[in-house]
């Protein structure tokens, strides 16, 4: 009994030890991740939509079938990310996605294909932020895997867009610097702000060097011939500036703490590779937060270039298009705090339509033809990070002289499917960012 009773001692004894053991190991973990100030954060897009007068092109007839108009819920887009700062001037972000998850290739709205039933995580953002000078924000150094900074809507969180989707010209000019629509690849990027208080002008600046990989060698390299992509941005915030701190992230509604004005210009550059022989891009953005007032906008002039064989002689040929959009949305405050937002956005592209322009810029892999869309809507906002949308599309589009079947733009394509004529939608979405 005396035995039986000391082995029990013991193993309390050692339990008591390994516990103890063990919440030090927990309490030295939490402090690491205290110290290191390690952030969670979870994105979720849902949506809801009915999708009318989808058509898809019918290769027998060389004509447009109309499609059964549709109600479709899908999760549109998730953001899973942890940002962390183990030192005081060195900081990380690391995003996974998951998006179109239930997307019914018919319905009306863009973006890929369905994410299938079992959905696919896929890196979105992952880079470290280097502030170079201490305790300044002029000089700091991003490098990874983010997207080059040119293009206001490009730049700006989905999850933080007041239209219940981004306009489309971010797509267009995305594709066109990177090859992709997410936008991202792999770089380094310079920017800071100066900022100095009641200033009337303040300055942010970005220039950057990327890799992106485009079509060659199953799309994991420029090809035989390389140059990089470089970017540059500069913006002048007058009144309020977007922000005082430096980062890449950027947001468009300010629920009326911010009377500022800023202004940007800028320019992309990319030299011959397997695709092209030049590449290049100008652009210009603005955002005007001003009391309950929230009004933005930019243009982009996208060029590309290449040799074809014009009758026996082998020729440089350019084509060009531009993107942009402008929108507008005033915050209404409720007596409960909440916040209303009427919202209405105008989205373009134009580029090539005769036939020869035409065919240049399929053999470049880039986009011609034209589409227009109006994007009008409401935002119920319970507080800056969670909202519902209630939003309506009407769209229109013109293939040129591509003609019938052409899949010269977005408007006339959807992956998974082929040539359509994309449909106008209502639309309600829930957005929640914790």
């Amino acid at each position: 009994m005396k035995k039986i009773f000391g082995i029990s001692i013991l193993l309390v004894m050692a339990v008591s030890l390994v516990s103890a053991q063990t919440e030090e190991k927990k309490s030295d973990w939490l402090q690491k991740l205290e110290k290191f100030k390690i952030k969670p954060s979870l994105g979720l897009q849902l949506w809801s939509s009915y999708t009318f007068d989808q058509k898809v092109f019918n290769e027998e007839t060389q004509s447009y079938d109309p499609v059964d108009d549709r109600l479709n819920f899908q999760l549109r887009r998730t953001r899973i990310g942890l940002k962390g700062q183990p030192y005081e001037n060195l900081s990380f972000n690391f995003t996974i996605a998951i998006d179109l998850v239930g997307r019914d290739l018919l319905s009306g709205t863009e973006a890929g294909v369905n994410n299938g039933a079992s959905p696919i995580f896929r890196l979105w953002n992952a880079y470290v932020q280097w502030r170079v000078l201490d305790k300044k924000e002029g000089l700091n150094v991003v490098f990874g895997y983010l997207p080059p900074q040119m293009g206001r809507e490009s730049i700006t969180s989905a999850l933080r867009s007041n239209s219940m989707e981004k306009s489309w010209s971010q797509n267009y000019l995305r594709r066109h610097l990177t090859g992709i629509g997410p936008g991202r690849t792999m770089g380094v990027n310079v920017g800071g702000v100066f900022y100095k208080e009641n200033r009337t002008v303040n300055w942010s600046y970005d220039a950057g060097i990327f890799t992106p990989q485009f079509e060659s060698y199953g799309g994991n390299s420029v090809g035989d011939h390389f140059s990089p992509l470089l970017v540059g941005r500069l913006v002048a915030h007058i009144g309020d500036p977007e922000f005082k701190k430096y980062g890449i992230g950027h947001k468009i509604n300010y629920f009326g703490k911010r009377n500022g004005l800023s202004l940007a210009l800028a320019a992309s550059n990319q030299g011959q590779t397997d695709l092209f022989e030049s590449n290049q891009a100008i652009g210009a953005d603005f955002l005007l937060n001003w009391g309950n007032l929230n009004f933005d906008g930019e243009w982009s002039m996208l060029t590309r270039s290449g040799y074809f064989m014009v009758g026996e002689e082998r020729q440089n040929e350019s084509v060009a298009a531009q993107t942009g959009y402008v929108r507008a949305g005033y915050n209404i405050t409720l007596s409960n705090g909440w916040v209303i937002e009427p919202v209405a956005m105008w989205m373009f592209f134009n580029g090539e339509m005769g036939a020869e322009a035409q065919g240049y810029a399929t053999q470049l892999k880039t986009m011609s033809g034209a589409e227009g869309k109006i994007n009008v809507g409401a935002n119920l906002y319970l507080n800056p990070d969670l909202k519902l949308s209630l939003f309506y599309t009407l769209r229109n589009g013109d293939a040129g002289d591509a003609g019938p079947g052409a899949t010269v733009n977005n408007y006339f394509v959807q992956g998974g499917v082929g040539a359509i004529e994309r449909g106008n939608w209502l639309g309600l979405g829930l957005v929640g960012i914790f």
